[in-house]
């Protein structure tokens, strides 16, 4: 159907002319499946005190040693903390690509990447226990974002952000009478601009081919 067709079914819809240009980047993700356990533990803890007027508690100076113990006295508290029973990894890497659309004339086509930051990390675990035996599966589904800042030929910026998409690792466990924690890190490897269009090799054709992304809003 021709573009200028009197239809609805360009209603809506932008036209891009001019090369595709692609944003890449490359993602290190490091997930870290632990077993932990609740336990109680006593430790010393010293007390606030407001100190006399002239009690002196300067290392070094006469009395500093008395003085200090009758303002910070010490005594037990009992706390609750976290014993790794297992822990154990596994890392992965990720390309995330997303085209460049303008949004604007705000900016241009990007031709440097400023930035790269991975935000709004979402990770979940549960454990999958194995028959016969003690051993479980521990499962990691996860997701984040890459926000990435570029430049154009004028040196004015702009941001857009990449989806990871649904990600998962796993591990096998020994979870005796612990329970799974997982803690997620993702490190920006690497970025850069592509064009996947490559001219083909030869002598150019005698017509200017001109090429149109469709980019349809709802």
């Amino acid at each position: 159907m021709p573009f200028t067709a009197p239809s609805v079914a360009n209603k809506g819809n932008l036209f891009r002319i001019g090369p595709r240009i692609d944003i890449q980047v490359a993602v290190g993700e490091l997930v870290t499946f632990n077993i932990l356990q609740d336990t109680l533990m006593l430790i010393p803890a010293r007390e606030l005190q407001p100190v006399r007027p002239g009690q002196l508690l300067v290392p070094g100076w006469p009395g500093w040693q008395e003085g200090a113990r009758q303002a910070f006295p010490y005594r037990v508290e009992l706390i609750v903390a976290k014993r790794v029973l297992a822990s154990t990894w596994r890392a992965d890497d990720n390309f995330l690509v997303r085209p460049y659309i303008p949004t604007g004339p705000a900016t241009g086509v990007p031709v440097k990447i400023l930035t790269c930051t991975i935000k709004n990390i979402v990770p979940q675990g549960r454990l999958l226990p194995l028959s016969p035996g003690d051993q479980a599966i521990a499962v990691a589904c996860y997701s984040y974002e890459v926000e990435v800042i570029y430049a154009d030929s004028a040196g004015r910026t702009a941001a857009l952000t990449l989806q990871s998409g649904f990600r998962r690792q796993q591990a096998v466990v020994y979870p005796a009478s612990g329970y799974l924690e997982v803690n997620v890190t993702i490190q920006c490897l690497g970025s850069r601009i592509i064009s996947p269009v490559v001219p083909p090799s030869g002598p150019p054709p005698p017509y200017k081919p001109l090429r149109l992304w469709l980019e349809t809003r709802v």
